[in-house]
């Protein structure tokens, strides 16, 4: 594979530059150079810079921009140029803590200015995240063959005895594959299956999940990746042994507003067939809650809930239905197009029906707050949804002769 060259904007280039003046050598690293590669526009910028010690490259750093330390200790640094935020750093070896511990918690980094590019990107987890780009030089610093991976669709571990130091590794793989539909090395899914996960956070797992399923235009591939690597079997036992690959794919090809709801259908695509108690526990091993303010945790509950009843049909058993969920994400779900229509004709595709009078009427016909206004409007909520009572003037009749 013979990329084009890596176009950085010039507010970047007096970054390279300036390494340069000072003595070190700065490359562009990891998934915006990967992405470049794919003919992607990259999104965030890493810079690994060779030949400076730390001190040295903060000082650097510091006539450029606003400098923030991330791990002033090993040389990992944020800098801000401009409205834009790059990840600094020098190389690094990663070793196990003491004790044996296992686990990203476990891994003690230490700052290696002068190992050389190859060792450098020998800790990385895959080929195709361990190329460099010099754009002084105009040239690709490739020493595992990442490039010639990319060509091949291929997800193929830098380093085996390196690989398995971060178990999250394990389920990056699946994401990766998912996102990019790229094949896994059987050396790279052997290690994955091995690799042990007990110790990952869910935090940590959830925000690898969250990628699969939200960055894959199929995210079957990287769900099987995972089913196979026993990752599903360790880490959400609930979901193992689970053949939803297909209605993943068929709900990531349609259209959903937001990040957060589209997130929810995912999931409740994931866990349709379960229980509710399933599907809870699903959700808090991956400690999932609200998403931008958006109750996730709730709607994915209450769409496999709904799912579990079948498609609802006429106006009383869709209007119930929005009560629970959003009746466009449980069409979406199940895959009718005649009950997102019939959503649309009754008003409840994203919310239940409207009150048709609340509190402030109840009390101007003389029903003072209390128990008697909470039955009131329960019991006309009832009228309301069975289609006996459709408009305001019916609602005020019906709660005076109720009384």
């Amino acid at each position: 594979m013979t990329p084009t060259p890596m176009i950085l904007p010039s507010r970047f280039l007096r970054l390279f530059e300036a390494c340069a003046a000072a003595g070190g050598r700065a490359l562009a690293i990891g998934g915006a150079v990967r992405d470049s590669c794919r003919g992607e526009a990259p999104k965030d910028l890493d810079v690994e810079v060779h030949g400076l010690e730390p001190k040295r490259l903060e000082e650097v750093l510091r006539g450029l921009g606003r400098v923030g330390e991330v791990g002033k200790s090993f040389g990992v640094y944020k800098l801000r140029l401009g409205g834009d935020e790059v990840d600094v750093s020098v190389p690094r070896r990663d070793r196990l803590g003491p004790d044996g511990q296992r686990g990203h918690k476990g891994i003690v980094a230490e700052a290696a200015p002068f190992i050389g590019v190859k060792e450098a990107a020998r800790r990385r987890d895959l080929t195709i995240n361990a190329i460099g780009w010099d754009p002084l030089q105009g040239v690709y610093e490739d020493p595992f063959d990442g490039l010639g991976d990319l060509d091949r669709r291929l997800l193929r571990a830098v380093d085996p005895g390196t690989f398995v130091e971060d178990p999250l590794r394990a389920l990056r793989v699946a994401q990766f594959a998912g996102r990019f539909g790229f094949r896994v090395d059987p050396e790279l899914q052997a290690l994955c299956s091995a690799m042990p996960l007990d110790d990952l956070p869910a935090e940590r797992v959830w925000g690898e999940v969250e990628k699969l399923l939200m960055r894959s235009p199929k995210p079957s591939v990287g769900w099987d990746v995972a089913a196979e690597a026993r990752i599903w079997a360790r880490l959400v036992p609930e979901w193992a042994g689970r053949d939803v690959g297909a209605a993943l794919d068929r709900i990531a090809a349609v259209p959903v507003d937001g990040k957060a709801r589209r997130l929810a259908l995912l999931l409740a695509g994931a866990c349709d067939g379960l229980t509710a108690e399933q599907a809870a526990n699903v959700l808090d091993r991956l400690n999932v809650h609200r998403v931008d303010g958006y109750r996730v945790r709730d709607q994915v509950l209450a769409l496999v809930q709904a799912a579990a009843g079948g498609e609802p049909r006429g106006r009383e058993a869709v209007v119930r239905a929005a009560e629970g969920c959003e009746v466009e994400l449980l069409a979406r779900l199940i895959g009718s197009a005649g009950l997102l229509e019939h959503a649309a004709a009754w008003g409840v595709v994203r919310q239940p029906l409207p009150a048709l009078i609340g509190g402030k009427e109840l009390m101007a016909i003389g029903v003072a707050r209390g128990p008697e206004m909470g039955s009131l409007l329960g019991r006309l909520r009832e009228e309301q949804l069975s289609g006996r009572v459709l408009d305001r003037d019916a609602a005020i009749a019906w709660v005076t002769n109720c009384r």
